[in-house]
């Protein structure tokens, strides 16, 4: 039999070669991208579809910003263009105004010096296509299959922008990826891939919303380099989670560690073997050593770094999965 030949691209799927094309740099900040690496990577965001002057999810964006950030009045186009209400689109909002909202879109993004500004917008721009009349239904549905449906509806859109806006951090090295609970720092691919993206989309029912914004804070202040109240962040989401876990999320109770592991044990709610037993152990131990060392809960006794705050919120991360596993 003849073989049928198999053309391979010169290259693909070979680093060293790859590299060569395009060498990989460190993982940056936002802020260290030179413009013309902006202008790229606008460009391909408006290529793929997702910007125009008629999206009420640019609108909806420039709107937050300048409500939320008023005195820097970030969208001073979208300020200065009030709404005209015999002028309106087809889509029920004035056809000036999203214009407007796109010139400040577009200027923030490859103007603005705060980082911290532009993940804002590109953040609230993402959330506006998590459709909440599926999470809506999904927090009401009792059949697991159904409500797994109903997420997967709801976040249908939203995964799609974020392959568009990770293949762009990932591109350019920018320390972010988007996930369903918000922006977290970049890991190694094995640890994103395997870890923060599978974990942080089963925390996206909406059970767990709780435990999402504390883990939404948490990033945030790591990102913001504000490693002590990262490592308190870590332990109020490992706190949270338990009490969810164990039904007493909301109770007055103080809900420490000790008690509720061992709760979460008792009702088996949590793996409990001869392997992870001990894990367990350790963990309880490291995170209330580390918030009573590193945090802000206490007074600090040295100062936390980057790397604490990291490994702090890998062990949090890969304990959250190990958990999970067990309750799907």
């Amino acid at each position: 039999m003849t073989d049928i030949p198999r053309f391979k691209i010169y290259g693909q799927d070979n680093p060293s070669i790859e590299e060569t094309i395009q060498p990989r740099l460190s993982l940056r900040s936002w802020d260290g991208l030179e413009k013309s690496e902006k202008e790229i990577a606008y460009q391909q965001i408006l290529n793929v579809g997702w910007l125009n002057e008629y999206s009420t999810e640019i609108l909806s964006s420039i709107t937050h910003l300048n409500f939320f950030f008023l005195k820097q009045c970030p969208g001073k186009n979208l300020h200065n263009t009030p709404p005209k209400k015999e002028h309106r689109s087809s889509y029920g909002e004035d056809f000036d105004r999203t214009k407007a909202a796109l010139i400040d879109f577009k200027e923030i993004f490859l103007n603005e010096k705060s980082e911290a500004l532009v993940f804002r917008m590109l953040s609230v721009f993402a959330a506006n296509f998590i459709n909440d009349y599926y999470l809506i239904r999904a927090e009401k549905e009792l059949d697991n299959v159904t409500r797994q449906k109903y997420i997967e509806n709801a976040f249908e859109k939203f995964d799609r922008l974020s392959n568009c806006l990770n293949h762009i951090f990932d591109q350019f090295f920018i320390n972010a990826v988007l996930t369903r609970s918000g922006l977290v720092p970049k890991q190694d691919n094995k640890i994103t891939e395997n870890v923060y993206v599978p974990t942080l989309q089963i925390l996206a029912d909406p059970k767990w919303k709780s435990v999402s914004n504390d883990l939404s804070d948490m990033f945030t202040d790591y990102r913001e380099k504000n490693y002590p109240e990262t490592i308190t962040k870590a332990h109020r989401v490992v706190q949270r989670f338990l009490q969810i876990l164990v039904g007493e999320e909301g109770s007055n109770a103080k809900g420490e560690l000790s008690k509720l592991f061992a709760t979460a044990k008792s009702q088996s709610v949590i793996p409990v073997n001869r392997f992870t037993e001990p894990i367990i152990n350790v963990f309880q131990g490291f995170v209330v050593s580390e918030r009573a060392t590193n945090s802000t809960a206490k007074p600090a006794i040295k100062d936390a770094t980057s790397s604490d705050a990291l490994l702090v919120m890998n062990v949090v991360m890969i304990f959250l999965q190990h958990c999970l596993q067990k309750n799907k």
